[in-house]
């Protein structure tokens, strides 16, 4: 993708608001991209798509759902943004086979998809001091407790409701200028929604939510949406996918606000 200086964009930020438009299928397409770029950007559009069993139209289309004018431009933007982000390969890193490397690369992924754009947004908020609500779903619950310490201890009014009885009762007092942290990997989970239409039936607090990329429920509902990646993994009934990437998330928007706080008072 160009702009109107013909200057060839860094693929992450070209893509970002894109992403949520995906279908399952382009979805996968997209994480391959991410996970090998340094293969993908010396790839035909025939080796492409010979090498995950698709028509090159369907690659094709792929590219230009992305934003991108048609393959040639995909490719440019993946060259560059390969060459630039060489710094954070993982080829310096000494890992293992398997998982372990999976894991690394979907860390890595989250935070090149953190648009900056997003991120000051969510500063600026934060600036503001606003009340903080912490909602999550029965997955993300350890890290609501670790948020909630985390903003009080920056002397934020946080609240993590921790049963549903507590969330109940927490809908009337949500004011506009609040701020609704919402994190759910899926973003369709009904307790969570339920909750979050209700308050905004009476007021409209600003809601920074995270989830998986795809085009789910929570994201339409919020003012800002961040992706976070991870292997989904259920073992016996149990949802094991790895939170990291959602409490980095948390974490890096944290310390870009505690960064500007500092410079401001220099």
């Amino acid at each position: 993708m160009k702009n109107g200086t013909n200057q060839v964009r860094d693929f992450y930020e070209a893509t970002q608001d894109a992403i949520r438009h995906l279908n399952q299928t382009e979805r996968g397409l997209f994480d391959y991209v991410i996970k090998n770029m340094n293969d993908v950007k010396l790839m035909s559009i025939q080796k492409f798509a010979e090498q995950q069993f698709l028509s090159t139209t369907t690659i094709f289309r792929f590219t230009q759902k992305l934003g991108f004018s048609g393959y040639s431009d995909f490719i440019n933007s993946l060259m560059v943004t390969a060459h630039d982000k060489q710094a954070v390969s993982l080829a310096d890193v000494t890992i293992g086979q398997g998982y372990s490397e999976e894991y690394l690369k979907n860390i890595i992924e989250t935070v090149r998809v953190m648009s900056p754009k997003r991120v000051d947004g969510v500063v600026s908020k934060l600036e503001d001091k606003p009340r903080i609500y912490i909602l999550t779903d029965d997955n993300t619950h350890t890290i609501g407790q670790y948020c909630e310490r985390l903003f009080i201890g920056l002397g934020f009014h946080a609240y993590f409701p921790e049963t549903a009885y507590q969330m109940k009762n927490l809908s009337n007092r949500i004011r506009e200028r609040d701020m609704i942290v919402a994190l759910s990997y899926t973003g369709e989970d009904r307790v969570l929604i339920d909750f979050i239409e209700r308050v905004f039936l009476e007021n409209r607090p600003y809601l920074l939510s995270i989830t998986r990329a795809d085009n789910n429920l929570l994201e339409r509902l919020s003012d800002v949406n961040f992706y976070t990646f991870a292997d989904e993994i259920h073992v016996s009934g149990m949802d094991l996918t790895s939170s990291v990437t959602m409490l980095m998330i948390v974490e890096l928007l944290v310390y870009e606000y505690i960064l500007r706080t500092k410079k401001e008072k220099e």
